[in-house]
């Protein structure tokens, strides 16, 4: 008995997991029923042994955390985890394992699901609301275990309503022919300056040979160029012959904009193409501010449909008041500017609108204290808000584009752009949404409404922002509560775990210390009792 107990435990942990071993199979993130829905995520391994996940594994959406306690899932077998549960609709049935505090809340356009075992990521999806399975009863199934995790090829909507939990899906079908793979699109540096050349990397995959990666860029709105890349090393890639391709776009003067997107092909006849992304040339100014780009109103609807109904309202997230006097606030254009006036302040918690026309937003939505007017317009099909100081010090930035993966409906049909965290990346396409009728300017989002984000709470800030190799973290708690606090780089791989323990009600800092990483933007996520907040930090070596 002794010897077969042994045998059985070495056949679950005899061997390390390795990306692709545990895949994320099948998704309800959009069921059928009103209000919360009762959501869950499958995951399946697809190895001929037993796989132990302990407490290294973690399942996350990039905001909630569940860290496993040790369960095995079976070989070739499946393990079903709710993550939201709905008070007046039963659970459809008994899952594994019970993940709906753990704050993975799967929006219903697009999200992350990701596992991964310490700092690795075992599997990464990426869904989008086009791939199917949208409120209709259906799950979104993955075709291919083998094949790639985050493309439409690959996924769809299951045959039955509430799909197949626990066992092999109704649409699965081995063996296929899909495009290529491309993720962990990035530039490095993430903020250059015009002495900096930058390196475009991607993760390209395929089930067969990539005989062809391009990386598209142009300046300042100019035509297209182009640039081969290459996975030998020598273009700002990983490693030769590894997985990471890159290409080096040449220096270019302060203020320049530069968009950039990329197309893969392979040896099936597939091609690939990704969003448009971009960056700006900056003089080297830092981001480091309270005072935060909230709610963007580009391109207003009928009967608004003209430009003196643009606004942008700014939020002050921090605990202190702001004086923002002859701030200035531009676009995309270094030229288009609007120096906030004299006396401009804006109170803890409060908002700051500007707009066009400030009489027009004030009649409109019954506010006072608009400051106008702005002399330019926003670019309707993507552009830029960017907040200076006086001493010309970057405070906070966005850019926004009217395409996916930014909400498409504030492009004219009305709603307004809303941010849903404050305390998060506003940076990042996924924590925006379409405002509630046509905007909220003055007032709390409705994302911030629906998440509850705590009043009472101490902003998560890191202080130096930008740093070099270490910075410190700090936060207050309003009670004792278990917390932690973790590190992420920019594609949601956990890169370190700062704090994981149960702490008093107060003041906290921890030190981070990222001496091996590489330049670039790293999320901070402190998890609190049922909350959650999170804020970007820039490591520039």
């Amino acid at each position: 008995m002794r010897f077969v107990l042994i045998a059985v435990f070495c056949a679950v942990v005899a061997f390390a997991v390795s990306p692709g071993d545990i895949v994320v199979n099948e998704i309800m993130f959009n069921g059928p029923e009103s209000g919360t829905d009762n959501e869950w995520v499958e995951l399946h391994n697809t190895t001929a042994s037993g796989v132990l996940l302990d407490s290294t594994f973690e399942l996350t959406d990039g905001e909630g955390s569940y860290l496993f306690e040790g369960v095995t899932i079976p070989a070739n077998g499946y393990l079903t985890i709710m993550v939201a549960e709905n008070d007046s609709v039963p659970f459809p049935f008994v899952a594994d394992i019970d993940a709906s505090e753990a704050g993975i809340l799967l929006a219903n356009s697009a999200d992350d699901v990701i596992l991964n075992e310490g700092t690795t990521a075992i599997d990464n999806v990426t869904y989008d609301d086009d791939w199917g399975a949208d409120g209709d009863g259906k799950t979104l199934e993955r075709i291919d275990p083998a094949g790639p995790s985050s493309i439409e090829e690959n996924w769809g909507p299951s045959l039955a309503d509430g799909g197949t939990p626990g066992a092999v899906n109704s649409i699965y079908d081995p063996g296929g022919d899909f495009p290529p793979e491309i993720t962990d699109i990035m530039h490095t540096p993430e903020f250059p300056i015009s002495t900096d050349d930058v390196a475009v990397t991607a993760d390209i995959t395929d089930d067969g040979t990539i005989t062809k990666a391009v990386c598209f860029y142009s300046i300042d709105g100019g035509s297209d160029d182009s640039l081969d890349m290459a996975y030998d090393g020598a273009h700002g890639d990983g490693a030769a012959g590894d997985d990471i391709w890159g290409a080096i776009i040449d220096a270019q003067p302060a203020g320049s904009e530069v968009r950039y997107y990329l197309v893969v092909e392979d040896d099936g006849a597939h091609s690939e193409t990704t969003w448009v992304y971009a960056y700006f040339v900056t003089t080297g100014d830092t981001i480091d501010g309270d005072l935060v780009v909230n709610e963007i109103m580009y391109n207003p609807a009928s009967p608004m449909g003209d430009n003196n109904f643009e606004y942008i309202e700014f939020y002050n997230r921090g605990s202190t008041l702001i004086d923002a006097s002859d701030w200035i606030v531009k676009d995309d254009n270094d030229f288009n500017t609007f120096v906030l006036p004299a006396g401009t302040e804006v109170a803890a918690g409060e908002f700051l609108v500007i707009a066009k026309n400030a009489d027009s937003i004030e009649a409109h939505y019954s506010i006072t204290d608009v400051v106008g007017s702005v002399g330019y317009s926003l670019n309707n099909t993507g552009d830029a808000v960017r907040l200076y100081d006086p001493d010309g010090t970057l405070m906070d930035y966005v850019y926004f584009l009217g395409v996916s993966p930014w909400p498409t409906e504030p492009d004219g049909n009305g709603p307004s752009l809303s941010l849903i965290s404050a305390t998060s990346d506003n940076n990042d396409a996924t924590n925006w949404e379409a405002s509630s009728g046509d905007g909220t300017p003055g007032s709390i989002n409705t994302g911030i409404f629906d998440r509850e984000m705590p009043e009472s709470i101490a902003l998560l800030s890191v202080r130096p922002n930008p740093f070099n190799s270490s910075a410190t973290a700090s936060f207050m708690l309003p009670e004792a509560c278990e917390v932690e606090l973790m590190v992420y780089d920019i594609s949601g791989r956990l890169i370190t775990r700062l704090i994981e323990d149960n702490l008093s009600a107060g003041q906290h800092s921890a030190l981070i210390e990222l001496n091996d990483a590489a330049t670039g933007i790293y999320l901070i996520k402190l998890h609190f009792g049922e909350e959650t907040l999170g804020t970007k930090a820039l490591l520039v070596k």
